[in-house]
């Protein structure tokens, strides 16, 4: 009498579902990591044209002032970024406190001015976000073309890789690696 074997066994199907959880975890945590960067490169993005509007309103506003003396330069300046939309900041605050640390060594080095960046400027952009989130663009004050701009949502920057970023140019060597 001959015996009929034309079935799965067990074993064979409990190694065909481990195997299959093994997969599907693997495309989980690899769906994860997607997800994670490229909301990252959307704030990138968002980074990257507020950096190209504040040169453009840069070169403009230099244009109009320089014919100002050293001494009223700085005001005549706040004066015409404020009718664009930017408001002074001071980052010793404990809301910019992480930024200081992040800013290009270059614009720190010759001292900076920072604003933040106004909802009708965003608007302006076309630039997407949300509740809470908050651009600021970082001039240094001996050229004012060296420009960083910075992202903080509540108190904190852009998490990636589990470290917080701030500022454009920390983020931008942070996703080369």
């Amino acid at each position: 009498m001959k015996k009929n074997n034309s079935g799965i066994t067990l074993l064979a199907l409990i190694i065909m579902i481990i195997v299959l959880i093994i997969i599907a975890s693997i495309a989980v945590y690899e769906g994860k990591e997607l997800i994670e960067k490229s909301k990252v490169q959307t704030v990138e993005t968002c980074m990257l044209t507020i950096q190209a509007k504040a040169k453009a309103y840069a070169e403009e506003i230099e244009s109009k002032i320089w014919t100002e003396s050293d001494s009223t330069k700085g005001a005549a300046r706040d004066s015409k970024f404020s009718e664009k939309g930017f408001t002074v900041v001071n980052l010793g605050t404990n809301d910019y406190s992480g930024i200081i640390d992040q800013i290009d060594a270059e614009v720190k080095e010759n001292g900076y001015t920072a604003y933040k960046v106004g909802a009708s400027v965003l608007e302006n952009l076309s630039l997407d976000y949300a509740e809470g989130e908050e651009f600021i663009v970082v001039y240094d004050n001996k050229e004012f073309k060296k420009i960083d701009v910075a992202y903080v949502k509540g108190s904190k920057g852009l998490k990636y890789n589990g470290e917080n970023y701030f500022t454009l140019s920390k983020l931008q060597k942070a996703l080369e690696e």
